[in-house]
């Protein structure tokens, strides 16, 4: 499989710090080739951006007939526009190709001197926004292309000019956290890292490049945003002098969790830290039930960990189920109930498992304060750093295979996504494998290091489910 191709716009630090350089490093080290097409030659060093050196449009132009003359282009990351002429080429650059077009509207060097040419600003604002996938501006590049301070109602310009998606960057602000608002008009969230004590040349660079890069790679956007940020963090962590600068350090080795950032749906909620009990790391074979009836069965094979899961049923046949389900539980069983968290309070059960869904629902200082036990499902790198901002008692990945039990729109995570989360994770929360898993799939999971598989009708479709759960649980021991 060749390498996507990555069409990098923007103009060249000659200290190589910031611009094509650095985005070239990122895109390499994503597995992707970088083809950099260069806007102008500037001269900038520690005391600024003296001069912005723009290309001819027909030398730009020639270039970048060079640039797309062996490669097919698989995503575009646009960066300094020196002028008006270049920002018109860029324009009709980006209509010839339909691709994922990530800019960082570089409007000033973060060292000072020089700025880019109001016209560019208006220009972008008036013609542009309609061919960008995702404009990242920093708070105050947000304010000045849209003349308002307020953050939400500055994007809502822009999305109302028809840009599809905008991420501020709000590494700059005075703030414990460095937290980025991201919206596309459906769906917005806040993606936040603790604030590392290190000024970096090159941020806004490396995560528009990262970000197109996990684009070029197939990525749903969230999550390109996700893992570009773990990639900017570890980059800042890691980051080590070079002459008056710290640069960021690229590296393409699996993100530590301390990478991966925390996301949320709630600004309030930024750095807000939950503390629900923690349960036994390995959870080992987790069987998700649809009736108290299977739970008394199960529990009495030596099953330690189940869930009851319900669906269309009353208020009356809800309640009774779960009640008759607990009284059939002692107290080495870890008894979770699926979706009905508030139920779960009343009968005072071990634990309440939510999907994503369910979370934008479930009143989550209630479930802590009555000391339920949280686990969480997730499906992707965002909704893994939505999980992390809750802090659950466990997180659930899933589908791991194809599944036929329930309709889902996610390709399956498959065995090597497995090992990669349970490395991740490591001893900061049990992780539980689910989706399409039977016995035979469960023993190649057992090799994984995955401490817990939750199974459905792998055993209660099963001709005889005392020998599969017998078996399973001998695996898992």
């Amino acid at each position: 499989m060749s390498k996507p191709a990555v069409l990098l716009i923007g103009g060249l630090d000659p200290q190589g710090c910031a611009g094509l350089i650095a985005d070239s490093q990122t895109v390499t080290v994503h597995g992707c080739h970088p083809v950099p097409l260069v806007t102008c030659l500037t001269q900038q060093t520690q005391a600024g951006l003296s001069h912005l050196g723009a290309l001819e449009v027909s030398q730009f132009m020639n270039q970048y007939q060079a640039c797309v003359a062996d490669f097919d282009i698989a995503a575009i990351k646009v960066g300094l526009i020196p002028n008006l002429e270049i920002a018109q080429a860029v324009f009709a650059i980006l209509k010839q190709h339909d691709v994922p077009v990530i800019w960082d509207p570089v409007l000033a060097s973060t060292s000072g001197g020089v700025s880019v040419n109001g016209d560019i600003q208006k220009y972008l604002l008036k013609e542009m926004l309609g061919e960008i996938t995702l404009l990242t501006p920093n708070s105050i590049e947000l304010a000045q292309l849209t003349q308002d301070d307020n953050q939400t109602a500055a994007v809502e310009i822009l999305l109302n000019n028809d840009l599809n998606a905008c991420l501020v960057k709000g590494g700059h602000a005075d703030s414990q956290w460095a937290t980025d608002y991201y919206n596309d008009s459906n769906n917005y969230f806040y993606c936040y890292t603790d604030k590392l004590a290190k000024q970096v040349r090159g941020t806004g660079c490396v995560l528009a490049s990262s970000i197109a890069s996990n684009m070029a790679l197939n990525h749903d956007i969230r999550d390109a945003i996700v893992l570009a940020k773990a990639y900017l963090t570890r980059g800042i962590r890691e980051a080590r002098q070079v002459g008056p600068y710290n640069v960021i350090a690229h590296s393409s080795a699996d993100f530590e969790l301390q990478d991966i950032p925390k996301l949320t749906y709630n600004e309030n909620l930024v750095g807000r830290q939950f503390n629900f009990p923690s349960c036994p790391h390995r959870l080992g074979i987790y069987p998700v039930v649809d009736s108290s009836d299977w739970v008394k069965k199960l529990t009495e094979e030596g099953i330690k960990t189940i869930q009851l899961r319900i669906k269309h049923a009353t208020d009356e046949q809800k309640h009774r189920e779960i009640k008759q389900a607990i009284s059939v539980c002692d107290d080495s069983v870890a008894f979770f109930i699926n979706d009905y968290w508030q139920a779960a309070i009343e009968h005072q059960a071990y634990g309440v498992h939510l999907g994503q869904e369910d979370l934008d629902d479930a009143n989550l200082v209630e479930i802590e304060q009555a000391g339920l036990r949280l686990g969480v499902s997730t499906h992707s790198y965002w909704e893994l750093a939505r999980a992390l901002a809750i802090n659950p008692s466990y997180i659930a990945l899933g589908p791991v295979f194809e599944t036929t039990s329930k309709i889902m729109p996610w390709t399956p995570q498959g065995l090597e996504r497995v090992e990669q989360w349970t490395w991740l994770l490591g001893d900061a929360y049990p992780l539980v494998a689910i989706g399409g898993i039977d016995q035979k799939r469960a023993e190649q999971l057992h090799k994984t290091g995955v401490g817990s598989v939750a199974m459905i009708s792998a055993i209660t479709k099963a001709e005889d489910y005392k020998k599969v759960t017998r078996d399973l649980l001998q695996l898992w021991r």
